[in-house]
């Protein structure tokens, strides 16, 4: 599959593409953004020394992203039945690094236990095996809104259903463009930081009727609530991804 699409589209980039090789390459599908702003006392003390909150107009945001990841591969390498494809869902917020801005999880969960095994040996990423399920509801008109339900040993749960309405979204405010134009992501494990770096071209975002019928997030001190202050979603993004990073 020739990449050079993805590659060659850096507008949007914040930072230099790395100098090495991508590792692996993903779709994300239905890819859907919550977006809530936190005051930042809350979210410092969940961070590691080495990084710096990131905020936007003196403001912290915490996001709940869900989606589908499909055709998930190693570079050089075809996808493979079952491990390819699963659905992913973190909660994240802001941070920056000695000038790069990125994103540190709070979460990471999968519905397929394999994917914890192998994505912790290979690609270093912290996952928890999760109940993540789209299924339908009788009570409700639309035969085609999706549903998700997430459940983590009652850490938190989600219940809610989404319908794109053909819409692209409006020009993006310069807050859209801060929240979802983020191109690594920090990992802090056994008192080491890891930096992974992503790439992808400019999100399309598109217009969705949403209802959240409950969220139950309880992570420390921080609780989100089904009134997100800001909500995006995307119906599919090519990703590239590098191996992590140790950072100094």
């Amino acid at each position: 599959m020739n990449t050079a699409h993805i590659i060659n589209d850096t507008a949007r980039r914040t930072y230099p593409l790395p100098n090495r090789t991508w590792n692996y390459y993903q779709q994300w599908h239905d890819s859907i953004f919550l977006h809530w702003s936190i005051p930042a006392e809350k979210i410092e003390e969940l961070l590691p020394p080495e990084l710096k909150l990131d905020k936007f107009e003196g403001r912290a945001w915490v996001s709940l992203v869900a989606f589908e990841v499909q055709k998930m591969r190693v570079h050089y390498l075809p996808t493979f039945p079952y491990i390819s494809d699963y659905k992913e869902i973190n909660v994240r917020t802001y941070v920056t690094h000695k000038g790069i801005r990125g994103t540190y999880l709070l979460s990471i969960e999968t519905d397929k236990l394999i994917e914890v095994f192998l994505t912790k040996a290979f690609i270093g990423l912290p996952y928890i095996k999760s109940d993540i399920k789209t299924y339908t509801k009788s009570d409700v008109p639309k035969k085609d809104t999706n549903f998700l339900s997430i459940n983590d040993d009652n850490e938190y749960f989600l219940d809610m259903s989404f319908q794109p309405n053909g819409l692209s979204m409006k020009k993006k405010s310069e807050l859209d463009c801060w929240l979802t134009e983020r191109h690594c992501l920090f990992t802090y494990q056994n008192n080491t930081l890891y930096r992974h770096d992503i790439h992808h071209k400019e999100w399309d975002f598109e217009e969705i009727d949403i209802s959240i019928w409950d969220l139950d997030y309880d992570f420390k001190n921080l609780s989100l609530n089904i009134n997100p202050d800001k909500i995006h979603f995307a119906k599919k993004t090519e990703v590239l991804l590098w191996s992590r990073k140790i950072m100094d």
